[in-house]
């Protein structure tokens, strides 16, 4: 039976930087790797707004990117 292994996590914070000539959001990412695997949802949100206070731009969201490799 395969099983999957945690390998690393990304925290992403997305800004808008305005529009473009068609009216479409410019969206800038702000990455933060080596993310536990243990950091609950609430605590990665929290972080996420803290960060997101720092900068100029307009916050959008955060996300959060894991990679997990696959075993037989």
């Amino acid at each position: 039976m395969a099983m999957k292994t945690f390998e690393k996590a990304t925290l992403r914070l997305k800004f808008s930087q305005g529009l473009n000539e068609k009216g479409q959001v410019i969206e800038k990412t702000k990455t933060y790797q080596n993310i536990s695997e243990q950091a609950s949802l609430d605590n990665l949100a929290i972080v996420g707004t803290a960060l997101a206070s720092l900068f100029e731009y307009p916050f959008i969201g955060t996300s959060i990117a894991t990679q997990e490799a696959i075993q037989n």
